[in-house]
């Protein structure tokens, strides 16, 4: 998982911002964070959504996106899972981070409540659905084995986003090679032209 700003909250009170609403330091590191983790990758998540919203495949797709920690990847497929371009897509979406110790039945229970609100997992709650799920930080493929088994694949349309390490778990959840994707380090060339597209 990469790592997030740490920062305290400030509130600035309403005679300081003119629309009344409070602004904190929090929000403006979380969101300057955010865009510094994205810049140089909008190729990345061009490539992304277009694996998503492929109206080419009939199949239900995982696709996986695999890199050395640090380099974004929880920032980016979030931000794509977020994207307003998917809102008419699907009718359910989620994201969670797969923690350590690994714990199957929290990771389910968390989607359970991002998805429906409920607190426990229950078999039904995707069923007829077209989904988007994220799972985040993949260390194993035994963890894997022991989520997917408990998301219907009936509505082909859905779709499934891991993130990993480890090329080879990025392998065993896509069966598909077109639907990998390495995370690789910007060079400098990378950043430069992103900043000057931005700027």
């Amino acid at each position: 998982m990469d790592p997030g700003p740490s920062s305290t909250i400030d509130t600035l009170d309403d005679s300081n911002s003119g629309n009344g609403k409070y602004l904190t330091h929090m929000e403006t590191n979380v969101t300057a964070f955010k865009e510094s983790k994205l810049i140089g990758r909008q190729n990345e998540k061009s490539q992304i959504l277009k694996l998503i919203s492929s109206e080419i495949s009939q199949d239900f797709e995982v696709i996986s996106v695999w890199g050395m920690g640090g380099l974004g990847k929880t920032t980016l497929v979030k931000d794509v899972s977020q994207s307003q371009e998917l809102n008419a897509m699907f009718d359910k979406r989620a994201c969670v981070t797969v923690k350590r110790p690994f714990n199957p039945t929290e990771v389910l229970n968390s989607l359970a409540e991002q998805l429906s609100g409920e607190k426990q997992w229950n078999h039904d709650i995707l069923d007829g659905k077209k989904y988007l799920i994220v799972l985040d930080d993949l260390s194993t493929t035994k963890e894997w084995d022991d989520i997917q088994s408990h998301f219907p694949r009936m509505v082909t349309e859905s779709r499934i986003i891991v993130t990993t390490r480890l090329n080879e778990i990025a392998r065993h959840c896509s069966l598909k090679t077109t639907h990998i994707m390495e995370f690789k380090i910007l060079d400098a060339h990378d950043l430069f032209t992103e900043k000057v597209v931005l700027a």
